[in-house]
């Protein structure tokens, strides 16, 4: 078949698609929900201190697990009896010490949260059956936001006598056709245009009728990246209730929280998440508290996961370029300068730690002393800023006036930073710690180690071509990810495309930078 036949057959499937908004009633999941935003809500971002981080964090994903999941409430994977667990204890912590109206509604969350585990019901992955079995299952696909829940529910499903596949939306932008398709989740979380030219047959919304929003597109994302609006009509289904009739007045509803409302999609968001994980930076930038925070940007990717992104053009990370492809050139690139459509390599290890031991072992012997120059002037610059008045900002001032043409001292504190750009600069901060004069030689000592962590990078990045064979480039290309081993099989690296990135920049530790991670991993 040629592509202009290909072409053809998916706009021929589209023309004849029919998209159905299917909301799900489930009185448990639902009364967990409400508690858990009236908590949320109550608290506010504002209030959201350290004190309440952890609670909140680990609330936000069990609602969004609720939410996005198909799988059965005490599904081990899902975790929800440990997290009630810890929420229990952390209420009974907060007694005496913390706002009694916060505790209560804590505690009302988490009576919510056991009785969701103890239910064991399953009724989004009931109404993705009770959908698919219209057709043949094996024809269809389940659609989901996060690629690391895909096995267990494609398990839960053969279990449930359902054969199908399994995917997330960057399966819905490839060449296949599918009689049936169900995305889980808020309707507000597909992308745009996904739904203009559908590949399927049939597609089902599979959402709780709690959420406020009509069944649009908008961005998974809530910035300024939609582009496109659909304009394809969508049909109302009658809700799925699972295992029990219509409500009557013997099984009434239970009460809605007063004040709460219904649930908007943006806030069960995996960007709600990471953004909810770290504090924003300050507007002014003028002091940060430890020396490992740093300005970062979250990208999320194709596979569901997100990456954090410095903000500074020195940090480097390993990259393809979305218009080299199907040919592979593997670089380092600065971590600044992507965006979205291009795919980054990352591992569930740092990055930066990672080329820190690859350069180690480059620079051998000499790199513990190496080492020891290079944290000697970022410490001595740290501690510079904690005793300034006006931090961060009022040292840079400082090194302005005594001739310093760049004085980004945020990153150069940081762990990823090994020296600034210039040497003349380096002199300058030499000489305002008073840490001799000897600039040549702390210059080239620090070249070194620079030098190291190039080769390593490049070394990384020829092991990572040489590893994308044309079978792995082509799954790349059509999924937008796929998974290599360059140098053995407890190396592997996810070579995933950028689909969005947040506006906001965030203060995040160093290690947490240009890491693979779940959003599961932010709590």
């Amino acid at each position: 078949m040629t592509t202009l036949e290909e072409i053809d057959q998916v706009y021929a499937c589209a023309a004849e698609c029919e998209i159905w908004d299917q909301p799900v009633e489930h009185p448990t999941a639902r009364a967990f929900v409400f508690a858990a935003t009236g908590f949320l809500r109550a608290l506010g971002e504002a209030e959201d201190t350290e004190l309440w981080r952890s609670s909140a964090a680990l609330l936000r994903r069990c609602r969004r697990l609720v939410c996005t999941v198909p799988l059965p409430f005490d599904e081990p994977l899902l975790q929800f009896e440990d997290a009630a667990r810890q929420l229990a204890a952390a209420a009974a912590g907060f007694d005496g010490i913390a706002d009694p109206g916060h505790v209560e509604r804590l505690r009302t969350a988490t009576l919510s949260l056991e009785r969701l585990a103890a239910d064991g019901g399953d009724p989004l992955g009931d109404c993705v059956r009770d959908f698919l079995t219209l057709e043949d299952p094996r024809d269809g696909i389940v659609v989901l936001s996060d690629r690391r829940f895909t096995d267990a529910v494609a398990e839960a499903m053969a279990l449930n006598g359902v054969q199908t596949r399994i995917g997330t939306y960057a399966d819905l932008v490839g060449h296949d056709i599918y009689a049936s398709a169900v995305v889980v989740g808020p309707p507000a979380w597909i992308r745009p245009g996904l739904l203009n030219a559908p590949r399927i047959g049939n597609l089902a919304l599979v959402h709780y009728g709690f959420f406020r929003e009509s069944p649009e597109v908008a961005p998974l994302l809530f910035g300024p990246a939609v582009s496109t609006h659909v304009t394809r009509p969508i049909k109302k289904s009658k809700p799925f209730r699972y295992g029990a009739p219509e409500t009557s007045a013997l099984s009434p509803q239970p009460p809605e929280p007063e004040g709460v409302g219904l649930l908007s999609a943006e806030e069960c968001s995996p960007s709600e998440e990471i953004q909810a994980s770290f504090p924003r930076y300050p507007a002014e930038g003028s002091y940060r508290g430890v020396p490992d925070q740093v300005e970062a940007h979250a990208a999320v990717l194709a596979d569901g996961s997100h990456v954090l992104l410095p903000t500074d053009a020195d940090a480097r990370i390993l990259a393809l370029r979305a218009e080299d492809l199907p040919d592979v050139h593997v670089e380092q690139v600065s971590a600044s300068s992507v965006g979205r459509g291009d795919y980054l390599a990352l591992r569930n290890r740092s990055h930066h730690q990672d080329l820190m031991d690859r350069a180690d072992a480059i620079l051998g012997l000499d790199a513990a002393s190496l080492r020891a120059t290079q944290a000697e002037w970022k410490k001595r610059l740290w501690e510079r800023t904690e005793r300034h008045p006006r931090g961060i900002r009022g040292v840079a001032g400082e090194l302005r006036s005594l001739g310093a043409v760049t004085a980004n001292v945020g990153y150069w504190v940081s762990g990823w930073c090994i020296r600034p750009r210039s040497k003349d600069d380096f002199a300058v901060v030499l000489r305002y710690l008073a840490l001799g004069a000897d600039v040549d030689g702390a210059w080239e000592r620090l070249r070194r180690i620079d030098s190291a962590h190039r080769s390593a990078g490049q070394r990384y990045a020829h092991d990572l071509q040489r590893a994308l064979t044309p079978d792995s480039v082509e799954r790349l290309v059509a999924a937008g990810w796929c998974t290599v081993s360059p140098t053995g099989p407890d190396s592997e690296t996810l070579i995933a495309r950028i689909d969005d990135i947040l506006p906001d920049t965030l203060q995040v530790p160093l290690h947490a930078l240009c890491r693979l991670s779940a959003t599961e991993d932010t709590r």
